[in-house]
């Protein structure tokens, strides 16, 4: 790898017997929460020397949220019930099985959820498991329990989808000699073939992925030094 120093405009030079690419997904600077520093960078490197992808038309995956948040966490609306503008329920909508229905709404009308299916022990559950997913609502001055509020759909691409760089053997190595890749910059085909991989199964595959990488690249670059030693 190589680069310039901004500041003093220096370049620089790293050589190494391998590479990991853990650079994460992309989200195609969407404005979800996290997400605008997942430009795909890694995932370009690797395609420039040569590394195939995989499952990219598994990357369009959209999380849930306010429309006045960036933030996606889409857990809590398993027990929210969906409204168009007049008040009324929208039938079909729902977070886990009826996300098309609120996106074809969307196309024409604003949506609108009530997170009203929680009873009290619920609630207080979801205070203390995701503290931060009220933190709008409270700065909007909104009771999501009880209060009607718009919600919309930010593309979160690689990040919550399951396309990136393809695995060709349990050591995540791609298919460049070399080069392994880890978290969302690999595939999650894997674990989650072609449905989102979501916070659960991505969070677990990215520590496990990133081992077995880790492995894979040290193991190759100390084959790679003997090698070189013997000649």
């Amino acid at each position: 790898a190589t680069g310039v120093n901004r500041q003093t405009g220096e370049t620089w030079v790293v050589r190494a017997g391998a590479v990991v690419i853990a650079t994460g997904g992309c989200a195609f600077l969407s404005k979800a929460l996290g997400c605008n520093v997942l430009t795909g960078d890694g995932q370009l490197m690797a395609a420039e020397v040569g590394a195939a992808m995989s499952g990219m038309e598994f990357s369009s995956a959209y999380g849930l949220g306010p429309a006045f948040s960036s933030v996606t966490k889409s857990l809590f609306y398993n027990w929210a019930t969906f409204y168009d503008r007049d008040g009324q329920a929208i039938e079909g909508a729902g977070s886990s099985r009826g996300r098309s229905v609120i996106a074809q709404n969307l196309q024409t009308q604003p949506v609108f959820a009530c997170i009203d299916r929680a009873d009290a022990q619920i609630r207080a559950w979801m205070r203390t498991a995701q503290p931060n997913f009220f933190v709008s609502f409270d700065r909007q001055g909104i009771d999501p329990f009880t209060q009607h509020f718009p919600v919309t759909l930010r593309l979160e691409g690689t990040v919550r989808g399951t396309g990136g760089l393809n695995l060709v053997d349990p050591t995540c190595a791609t298919s460049v000699a070399g080069l392994y890749a880890a978290g969302d910059a690999a595939t999650r085909e894997l674990i989650c073939g072609g449905f989102t991989g979501g916070g659960s199964h991505n969070a677990a595959w990215a520590l496990s992925s990133g081992f077995w990488a880790g492995a894979g690249a040290a193991a190759f670059g100390k084959d790679a030094r003997s090698r070189a030693s013997r000649t």
